[in-house]
């Protein structure tokens, strides 16, 4: 469960990882530190892509939702 309310909402449905992954990087980017994003995705190699993008980028994973076989929410805190 999250621990702080996200501060930034970003709908990733229909994009494929290639097409997020900069989405994410500009939406975390203009978050201070601590903040979170919430993203959701249809796209189901997110579910590898995103935490392996926080690991290298150093941002916290806070949770990962599963909705279904591809609808995925991850939160994730600024650093």
């Amino acid at each position: 469960m999250v621990q702080r309310a996200p501060t930034q909402v970003l709908d990733g449905s229909g994009m494929a990882c290639i097409h997020l992954t900069p989405r994410i990087k500009q939406a975390v980017k203009e978050l201070a530190a601590g903040e979170v994003l919430s993203l959701t995705t249809d796209d189901p190699s997110a579910r590898q892509g995103v935490p392996s993008w926080c690991r290298l980028t150093n941002n916290t994973l806070l949770e990962t939702i599963e909705h279904n076989e591809s609808k995925t929410t991850f939160h994730i805190q600024a650093t």
